[in-house]
């Protein structure tokens, strides 16, 4: 009887034994996860020197503008995928036309391996650039190319979030002349500023910084 008593209680301490070791794995498990989804995960190297990644990828607040359907969007436009965003404007001379002919090209080199991003181009002039204007240029590089385009003050302050900015004035002629910032934003998933690629860069950077970037999961610190 002893000895049957003697094997339960084997039985029981092995089976409470069997159970801890099981939930402190689920919960390594869990805590991993949260880690994970948290940002705490250091961003990934990448190999061009102008590539910028943040360690707490910055917040974007919250905006009410127009897509080139004339629809009217806000910051969730930004969430759900990975997004690789530049401020220009349609009457661009020369930065805008060769940037959006670059991420076209980058597109293509992207591998079948990577969650295809979201291109859009935020105007920094919201007076000529129509969500119709908008449309016929930005699809001209790519069906999946993204316009965005409306209240003025509210570009200027998504521009910031951006880290970008552009000003208005006039030439010797009277004729409208915009600056702006250069270079790419990249946005995370849950639509936070994740890093910049900065002036001068190429379709194969583009892509490979993309590639290198796109399984990481920032969190929304």
């Amino acid at each position: 009887m002893s000895q049957n008593r003697n094997i339960a209680i084997t039985v029981i301490i092995l089976f409470m034994v069997a159970a801890g070791v099981m939930a402190l794995t689920i919960y390594n498990v869990w805590l991993g996860s949260q880690y994970s989804s948290g940002g705490n995960a250091k961003p990934p190297e990448v190999a061009a020197d102008n590539v910028y990644l943040y360690d707490k990828p910055r917040a974007i607040a919250d905006f009410s503008l127009v897509d080139e359907q004339g629809n009217t969007v806000d910051e969730s436009i930004l969430r759900g995928q990975w997004t690789l965003a530049f401020l220009g404007f349609t009457h661009c001379p020369d930065i805008c036309p060769t940037t959006m002919a670059t991420l076209s090209k980058a597109d293509s080199r992207i591998s079948d391996r990577a969650t295809e991003p979201q291109f859009l181009m935020i105007t920094a002039d919201p007076e000529r650039d129509t969500p119709e204007a908008l449309s016929r240029y930005v699809t001209f590089f790519g069906d999946d190319f993204r316009g965005l385009t409306g209240d003025l003050e509210t570009l200027r302050s998504l521009a910031a979030d951006l880290n970008a900015t552009f000003t208005h004035s006039t030439d010797a002629n009277g004729n409208p002349v915009v600056e702006h910032s250069a270079h790419l934003s990249i946005i995370s998933p849950n639509g936070r500023l994740a890093g910049l690629i900065q002036k001068p860069f190429d379709a194969d950077t583009v892509a490979d910084t993309y590639e290198a970037i796109q399984s990481w999961q920032p969190g929304s610190q």
